[in-house]
């Protein structure tokens, strides 16, 4: 065996301990490795910083952070459209239905073959609970006209309103034969003007050939029907109007591997509104409430119901900034906010111009500072790794890792390392006996800790049996707030020293 390989070996055991990263190592071909140091007291060296913790637990885009490196978690909830002018701008389907009664002008006796223009007069109705329309433009919307009669065949009908007007301002005129009885109206497009809001008043002039009863009267019977009527632009009033709305969802903080309670203090709950209705508005907040496991559920905002005005506005304003303290679990929780929003919640019935792409939107920013308690938050980590195919341990009587830690981390970590097979489900051995405390950096200066590891030929076999190390580290802050920040880094070198089976000469 030559004095280089086992030197790989020793070092390949120090590697596997120190490693902080969940990566897979299969060391059965190694052909070389770079580091520092003499032969027998073989230097290798790890490090990693809070970003790159941030980094593994997927919060870097939820990230903000200063030149200074301090950091906090920033997440937003954008509740566009909350409610829209095109809700309010539409209208009920309407069905009317009348009946008309005419003197017949050949009573008793076969009539001649003559038309016969029959002529009424109908006003309608557009029903809307909130919206009372003078002026606007029509999105869509039609009327289905259905006829029926004691006479002979509906032939012609000519249908006129001032109410509905084209393009150029001429009187909508419908001017058109009838076939099966019945004729529809397509409103799409046109502009609708009327003194008395939400009517349309029409005249009709029916034309009903070869005429063949001898009835004394003269029976026609209307139906109209309304379809899909909706504006995209009114001149008009709008009264109070309420829609409620709810929130539910789930968030993260640290998923996974982190376990425990954390208090949060000075968490900043901000809303945003942009109101482009021209009426104000109103939003009245009866929920806030966070829970996770382990937690009973606890109001974010008192007192309630907070009503949040909201004024016109084309840009968003701040509507709320309020700073709340909570406790929740490191991994997350459950977040369920509900309340109404009241468009015109004083009534006012001023004329205002309303278009289908007013709206109300909303935005929740939550900013978490890293400045927390901490309550029983353990962190677990895995590295995976396969040693069956080394050739070497069999002359290893003992080996010897100094582990040096240099932290400024701003927690203690009491750290357990277990060797374990997965396959088997069963941990083969503990490498550290007990759990040491890697001293926590409370004034920003490095604190160091020294740990020495020993692996002997029994527990060398162990280690053999096992595919991945399991590291479980339980924050400590001595009370202590933990305030996180970027630049804040564990240091970690090892030094190894490996006692052989027999007499090697180095």
């Amino acid at each position: 065996m030559r004095p280089y390989r086992l030197f790989l070996t020793t070092l390949v055991f120090a590697l596997f301990v120190v490693s902080c990263k969940k990566d897979h190592y299969d060391v059965s071909n190694v052909h070389g490795v770079n580091a520092e140091g003499e032969v027998l007291a073989p230097l290798a060296s790890a490090s990693f910083t809070v970003k790159d913790l941030m980094e593994r637990f997927g919060l870097l885009d939820l990230l903000y952070w200063t030149a200074d490196g301090d950091i906090a978690l920033h997440y937003t909830m954008q509740m566009d459209s909350i409610l829209e002018g095109y809700e309010i701008l539409k209208f009920n389907d309407l069905d009317y239905e009348e009946h008309y009664t005419y003197p017949n002008p050949f009573p008793n006796t076969p009539p001649p073959y003559l038309d016969t223009v029959l002529s009424f007069e109908r006003t309608i109705t557009f029903e809307s609970e909130h919206v009372f329309v003078r002026e606007g433009f029509i999105k869509s919307g039609r009327l289905e006209f259905t006829m029926e009669s004691n006479v002979g065949n509906l032939k012609h009908v000519v249908l006129r309103t001032s109410n509905i007007k084209d393009a150029a301002g001429n009187d909508f005129v419908l001017d058109t034969p009838i076939q099966d009885n019945a004729f529809v109206i397509d409103l799409s497009g046109l502009r609708y003007f009327a003194e008395e809001a939400n009517t349309l008043t029409f005249n009709c002039e029916v034309t009903i050939g070869a005429q063949t009863t001898v009835e004394p009267e003269l029976n026609v019977n209307l139906r109209i029907k309304g379809h899909d009527m909706a504006f995209r632009e009114i001149q008009g009033y709008v009264e109070r109007y309420s829609s409620r709305d709810r929130v539910d969802t789930v968030f993260t903080l640290f998923p996974g591997a982190i376990d425990g309670q954390l208090g949060l203090e000075d968490v900043r709950l901000k809303l945003t509104e942009r109101n482009t209705f021209p009426m104000g508005a109103r939003f009245i907040i009866d929920t806030l409430t966070l829970w996770s496991k382990d937690n009973a559920p606890i109001s974010v905002l008192e007192p309630l119901p907070l009503p949040i005005e909201m004024p016109p506005a084309m840009q968003y304003v701040e509507a709320l900034n309020k700073v709340v303290n909570f406790q929740i679990s490191a991994d997350g929780g459950h977040f369920l906010a509900s309340g109404d929003y009241i468009l015109n919640p004083e009534n006012v019935t001023d004329m205002v111009t309303v278009v289908d792409t007013n709206r109300i939107d909303l935005c929740a920013d939550v900013e978490i500072p890293f400045s927390f308690r901490v309550g029983d938050v353990k962190y677990v980590d895995t590295v995976n790794m396969n040693v069956a195919n080394l050739e070497v341990p069999e002359l290893i009587k003992e080996l010897t890792l100094e582990l040096t830690f240099n932290s400024l981390l701003p927690f203690n970590l009491n750290a357990s390392f277990y060797m374990f097979n997965s396959e088997t489900g069963m941990v083969t051995d503990t490498l550290l006996g007990e759990s040491k405390v890697i001293k926590a950096s409370f004034d920003g200066k490095p604190a160091t800790t020294e740990v020495t590891l020993v692996v002997d030929e029994d527990r060398v076999e162990n280690v053999l049996h096992s595919n991945c190390i399991i590291m479980s580290y339980e924050l400590d802050t001595e009370n202590h707030n933990l305030h996180l920040n970027f630049n804040q880094k564990l240091d970690l070198s090892v030094k190894g020293r490996v006692k052989y089976k027999g007499n090697l000469d180095f």
